[in-house]
């Protein structure tokens, strides 16, 4: 309640001894302990009053209230109220399904576009080979280059 720890209650108990003396201090720790005493009790005669009080005046009628609107849901009633028409348009649309003609299926084309493509590159191809089957004037090689010889290293002798 007061978060008062070992060593700081030793400390006043030091200084009461000290400032009461040791004659004294039990019967000044016997009136603390009466005035403590009457206290709680005072204050838990208050709180009872404060509840009575609270209940003469309806209190607990309105914190039922305001638990009832805290846990109302806008959406859960409006859901609830349009899940008629909700249906109705589920029928609706059943009805419309099953009134519909199935589509046509759809036609086929007359040329596959990747069947023209490949035509079109084997022509190509074969005009490119057309044209690599002629004799092309090939470049004469030329000797490459090579380093001079460098003299032969002289010996003592």
């Amino acid at each position: 309640m007061f978060d008062i720890g070992a060593t700081e209650l030793l400390l006043i108990g030091i200084v009461a001894i000290i400032v009461v003396g040791p004659k004294e201090l039990p019967k000044m720790l016997r009136a603390f302990g009466q005035f403590v005493a009457k206290m709680r009790g005072m204050a838990r005669e208050f709180q009872s009053m404060f509840e009575e009080a609270a209940r003469d005046t309806g209190m607990d009628d309105i914190t039922k209230s305001v638990s009832d609107v805290k846990n109302f849901s806008v959406t859960d009633t409006v859901s609830r109220a349009l899940d008629p028409v909700k249906d109705e348009f589920e029928e609706m649309k059943l009805d419309l399904d099953s009134e519909a003609p199935a589509p046509a299926p759809a036609e086929k084309p007359k040329a596959d576009p990747i069947d023209e493509a490949n035509k079109t590159a084997a022509k190509t191809a074969a005009k490119v080979r057309a044209k690599s089957s002629k004799p092309v004037a090939r470049k004469k090689k030329t000797p490459k280059k090579t380093a001079a010889a460098k003299p032969a290293a002289k010996t003592a002798g």
